[in-house]
């Protein structure tokens, strides 16, 4: 009877492995499809970005002690994100981390996806320490949970994020268990060789953000939808974004240029349109891969003190101010310094130069209304 259970769980547990390698399995191929060049195989390539390392990871998760059913049911989401090592991006894979967990746990539905409801006073005042951090949301800092471990922390740093703004239980219960036993708050904390640096409650680390390709400095919103078109990007691979700003370089476009670029980016062969249209972007975008200097098109949302201060570049909510190449009336600051053709001498006074009847070319000469003349300073 023991055998069987044993066996019954041992093979629950390997059909789990088998459905977590079919996930595995199936992202590595969506990766592929939405690489610079997707009929190809990886071969002697170096994989894409995101590419997960599936036999690494299945022995980086067993070298936790995910080896028996029970202690596989307790895998959290941030425990898996530790096992995928390199993946070639930036971003670790959080939402696959999460389905994996899914798995493991058994169903798909549990309590943690129902929206969870706010901890009373009261009942902060009964939570352990472990329980208090496990709770905490860095970015809700002012609730009973937040106040409570402020009072325990008193101030002092304690808090170690894994990726950006995912609070890493175990390393920050173990600093807060530090600062209980009267040690001082640490500024750094290494996990894994890598050196993390440690918050205090209302401090949150830079929280980074899809850049708009067209659009330098701007975010795109969390589904990849443009502010100033109300397009998304979603689904257009990396690498085509990052050609079309290199095409475009630091300049922002007029709407309707960005609608011709985004009707262009989202045709499956994208780079290949874009390549044949702009041909010194397609070299710079070669020499810049081959460097490791292509654009990252990544932007941050907020500052390290991000609860005090945050950026926020949606807040106005204003339109792109787009830079036109036509001559733009302004009045001219430097009118004591600047000199007249002998011929408006009587014409034009000082004080005039001032006025609104006087525009400012792209080249920093001054034209009179109705004329061609140009006048620059005397030192030029």
């Amino acid at each position: 009877m023991h055998q069987s259970g044993a066996k019954e769980l041992k093979m629950t547990l390997e059909n789990k492995f088998n459905a977590v390698r079919t996930l595995l399995e199936e992202h590595n191929k969506a990766v592929q499809e939405l690489s610079p060049n997707p009929g190809q195989p990886l071969g002697g390539n170096p994989p894409p970005a995101g590419h997960v390392d599936i036999e690494y990871f299945f022995a980086s998760l067993k070298a936790i002690g995910a080896t028996t059913e029970d202690r596989a049911k307790q895998l959290r989401y941030e425990d898996i994100l530790t096992c995928f090592g390199g993946t070639g991006s930036v971003t670790l894979p959080l939402l696959l981390a999460k389905d994996i967990a899914k798995i493991f746990r058994g169903n798909v539905s549990t309590k943690s996806e129902s929206p969870s409801r706010p901890v009373s006073a009261k009942k902060a005042d009964r939570m352990t320490p472990k329980e208090l951090v496990e709770a905490f949301d860095p970015e809700n800092a002012d609730n009973t949970v937040g106040k409570r471990l402020q009072s325990i922390a008193k101030g002092q740093s304690f808090i170690v994020y894994l990726e950006g703004r995912l609070v890493d239980v175990e390393s920050t219960y173990k600093l807060l268990m530090e600062l209980k036993q009267g040690y001082p708050g640490r500024q750094f904390y290494t996990i894994n060789e890598e050196i993390k640096p440690v918050y205090k409650i209302g401090e949150l680390p830079d929280n980074f953000a899809e850049e708009n390709p067209l659009y330098p400095g701007r975010p795109l919103r969390p589904d990849g939808t443009c502010d100033q078109t109300g397009r998304s990007w979603e689904g257009v691979p990396l690498c085509v974004r990052q050609l079309i700003r290199v095409a475009i370089g630091n300049n922002s476009v007029s709407i309707e240029k960005a609608h011709d670029w985004m009707d262009l980016a989202v045709q499956s062969d994208a780079m290949k349109m874009i390549r044949t249209r702009h041909h010194k972007a397609s070299i710079e975008f070669d020499r810049l891969e081959k460097t490791g200097d292509l654009p990252t098109l990544k932007v941050i949302l907020n500052s390290k003190g991000g609860a005090g201060n945050p950026r926020r570049p949606f807040d106005q909510g204003r339109k792109v101010d787009v830079k036109r190449p036509e001559i733009k009336r302004q009045p001219n600051p430097f009118y004591e310094n600047w000199q007249c053709p002998p011929t408006y001498k009587n014409l034009f006074k000082p004080q005039i130069y001032t006025t609104p009847d006087y525009y400012k070319c792209n080249d920093g000469g001054w034209y009179a209304e109705n004329t061609t003349n140009t006048w620059r300073k005397d030192n030029e």
